[in-house]
């Protein structure tokens, strides 16, 4: 809220919707492959009230986008920790957040989505096992318009984060979009369903 108004953005008073990244320890490339860490250009750590996170501005790409007024804008991103992971009902109401839903009893599944200004714009699912020490990557979505964000790729790396050090399969989805998005992720395709589920679900 501000003062008695809602926070939108729909009037993009927040700034644009720029693209996102997991936060990672030190960045060394921007979006398009130029070295951020060899000062041969300048670059900015704008911060995105729109997402409310701290970012990096490459003004090597920033000076392309300006010459060709048709490029895609990957000037600017922002970071996402993805360790921070909310639970439903202590979410932060504005800008962008990871929000953690637990599995249901006698399941293996949990749910990460992404809110932007408390509006659900990304979900995936995920069926990590303690005892074998394996977690498949059950399903992937974005709403349409948020899309070529990276929100996708920051929800994968979100639920991995919940098990690192587990070993992560995937299942091969349908359709050309969705099985362009699945080839970016590196993990095996998913096989047999793990046994513990069946035992959870009976017991």
């Amino acid at each position: 809220m501000i003062g008695e108004a809602v926070r939108s953005g729909a009037r993009g008073e927040f700034g644009a919707l720029v693209p996102i990244r997991p936060a990672v320890k030190k960045t060394e490339k921007c979006l398009r492959g130029h070295w951020l860490t060899l000062d041969l250009y300048d670059k900015l750590a704008p911060f995105s009230q729109r997402y409310r996170l701290h970012g990096w501005l490459c003004e090597v790409c920033r000076g392309q986008e300006v010459c060709d007024p048709e490029a895609r804008r990957l000037a600017e991103w922002a970071l996402l920790d993805v360790t921070a992971q909310h639970a439903p009902d202590a979410a932060p109401g504005g800008g962008l957040v990871l929000v953690a839903y637990p599995p249901a009893t006698g399941t293996l599944v949990g749910r990460i989505a992404l809110h932007l200004d408390g509006t659900e714009v990304g979900t995936v699912t995920a069926s990590p096992c303690g005892r074998c020490r394996m977690a498949t990557l059950d399903y992937v979505h974005v709403a349409a318009e948020y899309r070529r964000l990276g929100f996708g790729r920051t929800l994968v790396a979100a639920a991995v984060a919940r098990a690192p050090s587990y070993r992560w399969t995937a299942p091969l989805p349908d359709g050309p979009v969705a099985q362009s998005f699945r080839a970016r992720i590196a993990m095996r395709r998913a096989g047999l369903s793990c046994v513990h589920a069946g035992v959870l679900e009976r017991g």
